[in-house]
């Protein structure tokens, strides 16, 4: 068997240095890799889900609230256009008006 010490002092062949070389850039590949990986198993996504999940809920609610109110603008709306009798007791419950020669108490 051929055994051959070498030191520190000797030259290397070149190929050694390129191996070498190689070799650290890709440890440090590797690392690159790694690293968004660990992010990746580590990050829960069901948390995220979940807060997204209670956001469209709120949302949801909101919707509906704004859909009831919607609802009832529209049957004003279509109250003031045809009724009379709605906006002859509009006038008097909010505007505080009356007719002529009628007298209103309030308390």
């Amino acid at each position: 068997m051929n055994y051959r010490e070498v030191r520190a002092s000797e030259p290397q062949s070149s190929w050694v240095g390129w191996v070498r070389a190689f070799l650290k850039l890709a440890r440090f590949v590797l690392l690159l890799l790694i690293v968004p990986v660990v992010y990746v198993l580590c990050d829960n996504p069901l948390d995220t889900q979940n807060a997204m999940r209670a956001k469209l809920e709120d949302l949801k609610g909101q919707r509906k609230e704004l859909q009831a109110d919607r609802d009832k603008l529209l049957r004003r709306m279509e109250w003031i256009k045809s009724d009379n009798a709605y906006l002859e007791m509009a006038a008097r419950d909010r505007l505080q008006m009356q007719k002529e020669g009628e007298y209103v108490l309030r308390f």
